[in-house]
């Protein structure tokens, strides 16, 4: 019930920016990344969970969470040498690995509109497992934006696959930072 109250509110936040006149330009909120506490991910070794959910009219946009999802593993592998990518779903009971050595990259894309205009909001989360019990310690950048109806669907691939590449930045810089590799 919860989840539909976000995601209710979350949709009609973007109806309400978009009717507000906000430009069609893709506006990037979050954390600098300059300014966030990447200590934990210097000890990330591996990523278990890298995935991207749909909500609103993603779908009836053209707009895939599995394809999405492939696309930002496939990004990731490639940003980030040798650093392994399991399948997701979180850390394993029997992994030999600490908490803080597994890694996750999750995004979120709500969308509304079907007709002529549609508004999107990417968010996307990533860090260690035990950042998520740290307020502030997660990597955090979305975007917001709205357009024709047959464009959005390019744009939010876009958009994703630049958090993706951003935060492949921010990781492969915060591990050059201790002279791991």
């Amino acid at each position: 019930m919860w989840s539909q109250t976000m995601s209710v509110g979350r949709l009609a936040l973007l109806l309400a920016l978009c009717q507000a006149g906000l430009g069609p330009a893709t506006a990037v909120l979050g954390a600098n990344p300059d300014s966030l506490p990447v200590s934990d991910m210097r000890h990330i070794k591996k990523f278990v969970a890298v995935e991207v959910q749909t909500q609103g009219t993603a779908e009836k946009l053209g707009i895939n969470g599995a394809e999405l999802t492939d696309v930002t593993r496939m990004t990731l592998l490639n940003k980030v040498p040798g650093i392994a990518l399991e399948a997701s779903g979180g850390p394993s009971s029997d992994a030999p690995e600490r908490p803080n050595q597994l890694g996750f990259f999750t995004c979120e894309v709500w969308t509304v509109g079907e007709q002529y205009i549609a508004a999107y909001h990417v968010d996307c989360n990533a860090g260690s497992y035990t950042a998520q019990k740290t307020p502030g310690s997660l990597w955090n950048q979305a975007i917001l934006g709205y357009g024709p109806r047959d464009e959005v669907s390019d744009a939010v691939r876009k958009g994703v696959r630049a958090m993706v590449e951003l935060f492949a930045s921010t990781f492969v810089g915060a591990r050059m930072d201790t002279g791991s590799r």
